[in-house]
């Protein structure tokens, strides 16, 4: 259950925080004079995302669900309100000062591209697989798991079935995605995970750094491609391990585990299955050393989960606290289009939903994270939405980048529009 949020009410802090977000999202100077517009109440509990704080629903995997939301039961989960307000607010400054552009080089709305490599190939090592299999064993979040031991042989048949190699291919997965981007003069963030050994959720991935694979048609290992995803000018990060969104010190230990591994201290973080609380999670990330995330979105829906789609420093309601943690929405992740729990509709509706999130992005020129598995796009259909949102994210004009990227550009225009 999540704590309840200071008091309820407003708080010199975080009258001071919204008021900061909304002049840096207005690009209003501080040297200008102009008071900050105030952004109304409703939009700043949805903004704050009070309502996650309030109640305790959470669904079988510890998530917020997208049908516990206020804005998807008034049917407008894809609307980036928060955002169209302040379209209303630059036209009016702009009549009579000059704001400082959203996006570099004129770009009208920027996209994090992203994976989640939660799978290396369609094949596995011997030893992941028996990591698979025992991983099975563990405990849900109930105590009472009448499939847990049901789970190990049916984990390695599955594994068997899809095949064994002793230095499985990334060719059709994770080299696949990064070819893709760089023809379209992209950049992405790959989130590799980093869990230890023992312990943990049987939901959390089960290749380690040193696993063996073969890279560019070169056998190599999980640690030396994140090294070589690097050098090729990808940002590459953290996929915080199911527990590390609510335990202490979890998520410190696999980051240093990362930079152990890899010789790279990773700044940028996703969470494992979106499992993420508002309360925790966002302190623990801060604590670990992490700049920015992009966990905030849904796993069975796509659409704006805090009404706005730009990036924003997170807020600790309970504690009445700042933190310098920047949140990148997740607006469109492959598997609430086109997975086993998703929202049903097939290929051509995948399609149509991106495009209206694209366009409402566009039109209010903010920033969305797409989230693309390199694993699913083994699938055809998943392949084809991934190749089909490139096109049609390069036609609308925008700026194709990372997590990592896009927070060392906010950072720069925010000390930029505050000192001045």
């Amino acid at each position: 259950m999540t704590a309840e949020p200071n008091s309820g009410g407003e708080t010199q802090a975080r009258r001071r925080y919204v008021d900061r977000s909304v002049r840096l999202w207005l690009g209003l100077p501080n040297s200008s004079g102009i008071d900050t517009p105030r952004l109304p109440s409703q939009l700043e509990r949805q903004f704050l995302r009070i309502e996650e704080y309030e109640r305790p629903d959470r669904d079988e995997w510890g998530c917020w669900d997208h049908s516990f939301s206020e804005n998807f039961l008034d049917g407008n989960l894809g609307v980036p309100e928060v955002d169209r307000w302040l379209v209303e607010r630059r036209v009016e400054l702009g009549a009579h000062t000059n704001l400082e552009p959203l996006w570099p080089d004129g770009t009208r709305f920027a996209v994090c591209l992203t994976h989640d490599v939660d799978v290396l190939s369609a094949r596995s090592t011997p030893r992941q697989v028996v990591r698979h299999a025992t991983a099975g064993l563990r405990r849900g979040e109930g105590a009472h798991d009448p499939l847990r031991f049901a789970r190990p042989p049916i984990r390695a048949a599955r594994a068997m079935r899809r095949g064994l190699s002793r230095s499985p291919s990334t060719l059709d997965t994770i080299e696949l995605s990064s070819s893709l981007e760089t023809a379209h003069e992209a950049t992405a963030s790959y989130f590799f995970t980093m869990p230890a050994s023992g312990g943990g959720s049987r939901y959390d991935c089960t290749y380690a750094p040193e696993d063996s694979c073969t890279f560019r048609g070169a056998r190599t290992t999980v640690s030396e491609l994140i090294r070589a995803i690097a050098d090729d000018g990808f940002d590459v990060g953290l996929h915080g391990s199911y527990y590390s969104a609510v335990h202490p010190g979890v998520l410190a230990a696999e980051r240093d585990r990362f930079e152990s591994a890899t010789g790279i201290m990773p700044t940028t973080t996703r969470q494992h299955f979106l499992h993420w609380d508002i309360a925790r999670t966002p302190q623990l990330q801060n604590s670990a050393g992490f700049t920015a995330d992009a966990t905030l979105g849904f796993n069975r829906t796509v659409g704006f989960r805090a009404s706005t789609a730009l990036p924003f420093r997170q807020f600790d309601v309970t504690a009445d606290e700042a933190l310098p943690l920047l949140e990148v929405p997740l607006v469109v992740e492959d598997s609430a289009l086109l997975g086993p729990i998703a929202e049903r509709g097939g290929s051509d509706h995948a399609r149509e939903r991106v495009q209206e999130l694209v366009d409402v992005t566009r039109d209010v020129g903010g920033a969305m994270t797409f989230l693309f598995h390199p694993d699913k796009l083994l699938n055809p259909d998943w392949l084809e939405l991934y190749e089909w949102s490139l096109r049609y994210l390069a036609e609308s004009g925008a700026w194709l980048t990372s997590l990592g990227n896009l927070e060392q550009w906010w950072t720069a225009r925010e000390r930029k529009l505050l000192d001045t």
